[in-house]
């Protein structure tokens, strides 16, 4: 039915567009009226009525951009602007033949169009040239990539056009590197890359910036205030953080070769917790700045199940007979009930502070205290009946019969009954505190440094 709707509706409006099309035309407004005859073709390819009118006026209004193509190229002025005339009629053609009506262009219009459109090519790839040049690589950009449009293969306009795309952006890149802003110069390098992998040195360049910008972190110990085994599952967490943010720049130096090189110095890693034992660790391993963290408190809350019995009703049908008409009848009716609701959260509590030092001045790069919990509850309801008959009670004593309160307690009996253990809340809380530690880290390291 409602397919059948929308197609009567889109002949009916088709027939309007159509009616409006002739008396536009009878008024002499053949442009106008062509437009109409299109919309209505549109809609309704199977309106003979407006095909015949578009097939009429569309090719009045086709003849007459062809004619403005003609004085354009008898002006010979502008070869632009003629060649944008002709391509206008062909888009016109296009749009009506997607209407299913075809409209003809005379081949010597088409003979004219390549000849003026040939000597228009001309024109433009030596402007392309000049402005490449005069190094005013983003106007010989645009220039090449009109080129592209009007003949792909031209030349060798295209490959141009991204040569005027890529200099700037390789030459900036240079500029940086040699400025030693090695973010800024990657990523100018890197769109190069991207782009043509192969274009002069860029990609050395690229790799070069990494090198002399790369910012290596070691990641030390993490402590505990108390006796617990959290501090390592916090640090094994924070190297994989930092590991993947994905920042070229940023290398972490991890706990294996951290200890292989301790222990070949000698120096074992307790007691590495202040900045000036880490600052002589960090010079052993090659380190621009060292990480530290404390786990201040790690608790978890185990949830005790509460349970309450709370009353209901159980709706049921009794057959009722009519003293009057012996007809038969079911009447509703609400019996007290009792059902229960369950209630649990676990929960996981977890205080963390850090510090990341610089190696070279001893200053504190990144100080932050980050507190974190993850909790799950389960609230629902049990019952040994009926559960679709079940009903609440309401603040009165009656039987709450309103959608809202018999889709709320729908909703209790349906929950979920099983809370998340402590493990997976642990889990989940080490690693929001290892994410936000890592983005902070990232973040402070991308404003600060070259």
């Amino acid at each position: 039915m409602v397919v059948l709707m929308i197609a009567l509706s889109g002949c009916s409006g088709s027939k309007s567009y159509a009616k409006k099309g002739e008396k536009l035309d009878a008024a002499g407004l053949y442009a106008e009226a062509a437009d109409m005859y299109l919309q209505a073709a549109k809609r309704n390819n199977k309106n003979v009525d407006a095909k015949i009118g578009l097939k009429k006026t569309g090719q009045q209004l086709l003849n007459d951009e062809l004619g403005n193509f003609f004085k354009l190229t008898a002006v010979g002025t502008n070869k632009g602007d003629a060649v944008a005339s002709y391509l206008k009629a062909v888009d016109y053609v296009d749009r009506v033949r997607a209407a299913g009506v075809s409209l003809e262009i005379p081949d010597h219009y088409k003979t004219d169009f390549e000849k003026v459109k040939g000597e228009y090519l001309t024109e433009l790839y030596l402007e392309g040239q000049d402005l490449f040049a005069k190094e005013n690589f983003a106007s010989a950009e645009k220039v090449f990539a009109r080129i592209a449009k009007l003949e792909p293969n031209y030349k060798d306009a295209s490959s141009l056009k991204d040569v005027a795309y890529l200099e700037p952006l390789y030459r900036q890149g240079s500029v940086d590197l040699g400025a030693g802003k090695y973010r800024q110069a990657y990523a100018n390098l890197t769109k190069v890359v991207s782009k043509n992998s192969a274009y002069k040195d860029a990609s050395a360049l690229r790799d070069r910036c990494v090198t002399l910008g790369r910012f290596v972190v070691a990641v030390l110990p993490f402590t505990e205030s108390g006796k617990g085994t959290v501090a390592a599952k916090v640090q094994a967490h924070a190297m994989t953080a930092l590991t993947e943010t994905n920042d070229p720049f940023l290398k972490v130096v991890d706990r294996e070769n951290l200890e292989r090189i301790l222990e070949e110095q000698r120096l074992g890693l307790s007691g590495i917790v202040d900045e000036s034992t880490a600052v002589r660790v960090g010079n052993l391993i090659g380190a621009q700045a060292v990480l530290m963290g404390t786990v201040v408190e790690y608790r978890e809350v185990p949830g005790k199940a509460k349970q309450s019995t709370k009353e209901g009703f159980e709706a049921y049908k009794v057959t009722t007979v009519s003293k009057e008409t012996g007809q038969k009848s079911f009447v509703t009716r609400y019996k007290p009930v009792n059902y229960i609701e369950y209630l649990q959260e676990n929960k996981v509590v977890l205080s963390f502070s850090y510090r990341l030092v610089s190696l070279e001045t001893g200053e504190v790069l990144v100080s932050k205290v980050v507190e974190r919990e993850a909790a799950d509850q389960i609230y629902y309801a049990s019952y040994a009946g009926d559960g679709n008959s079940l009903y609440p009670k309401a603040s009165n004593g009656t039987t709450d019969i309103s959608s809202s309160g018999r889709d709320q307690l729908r909703a209790l009996l349906g929950a979920p009954r099983a809370v998340k253990p402590l493990a997976t809340l642990a889990n989940e809380v080490v690693i929001k505190t290892t994410s936000d530690l890592a983005n902070t880290i990232q973040q402070d390291l991308a404003g600060k440094l070259p």
